[in-house]
This record gives structure tokens, sequence and C-alpha cells, in this order.
């Protein structure tokens, strides 16, 4: 089926982000006694939102009385920040040359389980911010990826039926949200292997770099 839109997630597809926000959550988690190993993370927690992760990692060390979540997410936003101001961090090989070749064939969304503080400034930052026509962070949402709600919503907004949109993601959650909105999808081997996204995805591929061809050929 035609490709009318394109929908771009943005931790590993935009910035390769991953790292940090895992070391965000374990500046928050490990003083409660609820951290968990990156492997843990990259199983269970990559395609959740943070309000999803602090939830499921509570519960799964058993910490009683916890603070709210609320607070939680403001101590991750917090270490995030900080740990960002002081990297340089560059956009993904390939990326804004996909963005802007995308947005040149019809309209663009981003769709992430991230917070927009999260987000926002790196996309400014790489020049692309002007490039997006829709926008769907974790506050837009009631239940992030996997759940199809996230990839729904911003078809919605970029008024364009989900079966005509393609889905740019790395991870097995962000591909399930799509294709349970109908979307067709692309998987990135970022922080997965070939074989963890096949069958979720249409196609797969190692980066954005060459884009175009892919992108021709679905």
């Amino acid at each position: 089926m035609m490709i009318k839109a394109c929908i771009f997630d943005f931790d590993g597809i935009l910035a390769d982000t991953e790292a940090l926000h895992y070391r965000s959550y374990q500046a928050v988690l490990e003083p409660l006694g609820a951290g968990f190993s990156w492997e843990t993370y990259l199983q269970n927690y990559i395609a959740f939102d943070s309000r999803q992760a602090f939830a499921a990692a509570l519960k799964v060390a058993q910490i009683q009385n916890p603070p709210p979540v609320s607070e939680l997410l403001e101590r991750k936003m917090q270490a995030h920040e900080t740990a960002m101001e002081k990297l340089d961090l560059p956009p993904l090989p390939g990326a804004v040359e996909a963005v802007r070749l995308a947005a040149g064939r019809g309209p663009v969304g981003l769709c992430t389980g991230a917070q927009p503080r999260d987000v926002l400034p790196l996309i400014e930052a790489f020049g692309i911010s002007d490039l997006f026509s829709a926008l769907v962070t974790a506050d837009d949402v009631r239940i992030s990826k996997p759940d199809p709600e996230s990839y729904r919503l911003a078809a919605q907004k970029l008024g364009i039926p989900a079966s005509e949109c393609l889905a740019i993601e790395d991870t097995p959650g962000g591909l399930r949200s799509a294709r349970g909105a109908g979307c067709q999808t692309l998987g990135i081997t970022t922080t997965h292997t070939r074989e963890q996204l096949e069958g979720l995805a249409d196609q797969v591929i190692e980066s954005l770099v060459g884009f175009s061809a892919h992108l021709d050929s679905l």
C-alpha cells in the first residue's frame, strides 16, 4: 500500500539516547532498591514510557510506600537533563536526512514514549523541529507503547489513515504499537537484533542511511 506519511520514533531512531535514559532511571531507582540491569532494560522497559517503567520496576522490587510517580518522573527528567548538559549529542547517522526526505514527500510525525522535555530540545538542536506536522509524547496518551494508542493518535493528528503511514522503530514494543494501530513498519537495528525485529516489521535495516532506497521499496 502507498505510503503517504512517515512517523518516526525518537530514542534509538533519531538519537542514541537509550543509555542516557537507562542511567537516569538508575539514578532514581537504585537508592530505592529497585535498580535493574541494562539487559533487563532492553528486554522489559525500553519501549515503556517513564510512568510504566517506574510502576513495573517498583512492583518487581516489591517496594513498599514508594514516592509518588510524579516525583520520580521529575527526578528522572532532572537526571536526564543534567546528563544532556554534559554531552553534545549528535543525531544518529542518516536520521536528519531521512526526516527531511520524508517531509519532502508528505507529512511527518514524531511518536515517542519519552517526555517532551527529553525530546524537544534535541529535535530543535538537530534543526528538524519545524518538519514535524504532528508530535505525540508520553504526555499525550493514557497508555504509551506497546499499546497502539500513540500511533493511532499520531496518524489522526497527521490526517492520514494509519494503513498509509510508515512507522520507523527500533524496539519490538514500538513495532507492536505501530502494527496494532495498523501502520506499515520499518525496523532499525539500533538497540535490537534483526531476529528480534523480524516478524514485527515489514522490513528491517541497520540504519537510516540510504533511507530513500528503502522507502521506495516498501
